[in-house]
């Protein structure tokens, strides 16, 4: 059980640690942690609660942390299977996080503004959950400096709309391996207001529709990964309408995967331009 006056004269810690250290014991309840307990850690900047176990994230959990850098949540059971905006509010006093791992921690719903009171997030870590919604944009409002959003092996169970990513157009790295379902024949497409893009893996996640303009604005985009879909029929001179050319806007790659595609022609323009491509 951690109060709120547990950490009390420890107000020059940096760095605080307890990963495994909270754990339900056979035949007991989940430790509580206290709302305020780490507000004596006024210059901590890491927090490191990975592999952890405790009842909730109440509303003031985190509150009193001006320095917090960094929250490391992944693989810990808290009971949490929705983040609302009210879940992390109190980080809202923590205007230097950078960092916010929730991987692998059961999390099945990204509500409205889910993580709006991180205005200055550029890290987010939500792989290995089980979210299962359509992204309709709103659940990633007030994401204003974000750099990386990583929701791999969501258990393919994301489905995308045009607007899912209109809330965050700082955005350079996203990762999408084994998370979605549904189509990606939208038009726009989803990734078009991500004009910062450099990284883009929607690899693993049986695609097997998809239109010319899927990359369409993506000018800084770097690596593309696309390996382990159902591409083949795209590029087939037989394809209805032509083969669909959908790399055309993406001329600045340096690497393409698309292993394990059963891709079995390449049309004749469907690489032309790609100067800077070292891996493929």
């Amino acid at each position: 059980h951690l109060t709120k006056d547990i950490f009390s004269g420890l107000g020059n810690l940096r760095q605080l640690n307890l990963q495994k250290a909270l754990t339900q014991s056979h035949g007991s309840s989940l430790p509580i942690i206290d709302d305020f307990a780490f507000h004596h850690l006024v210059q901590l900047e890491h927090l490191h609660m990975a592999n952890t176990g405790f009842r909730e994230i109440t509303e003031h959990i985190f509150s009193g942390l001006p320095n917090l850098r960094t929250l490391d949540l992944s693989w810990s059971s808290t009971g949490l299977k929705t983040v609302t905006n009210k879940t992390f509010a109190a980080l809202q006093e923590s205007p230097l996080l950078q960092t916010l791992n929730l991987t692998a921690m059961g999390i099945n719903k990204l509500a409205p503004r889910a993580f709006s009171s991180l205005g200055n997030l550029a890290t987010l870590l939500l792989s290995y959950n089980f979210i299962s919604q359509q992204l309709n944009g709103d659940e990633l409002e007030g994401l204003s400096n974000i750099k990386e959003i990583d929701m791999s092996m969501n258990q393919q169970s994301i489905s995308l709309t045009n607007t899912s990513f209109i809330n965050v157009p700082t955005l350079r790295i996203l990762k999408l391996g084994r998370a979605l379902k549904g189509t990606l024949d939208l038009k726009p497409s989803p990734f078009t207001p991500l004009v910062n893009l450099t990284i883009l893996d929607i690899s693993n996640n049986n695609i097997a529709n998809l239109n010319a303009g899927l990359l369409t604005g993506l000018h800084h985009l770097k690596v593309l990964k696309m390996q382990h879909n159902n591409l083949a029929r795209l590029w087939k001179t037989a394809n209805p309408g032509d083969p669909v050319l959908f790399l055309k806007d993406a001329t600045k790659l340096s690497v393409l995967d698309l292993d394990y595609n059963g891709l079995d022609e390449i049309p004749l323009n469907a690489l032309r331009g790609f100067f800077e491509l070292h891996e493929l």
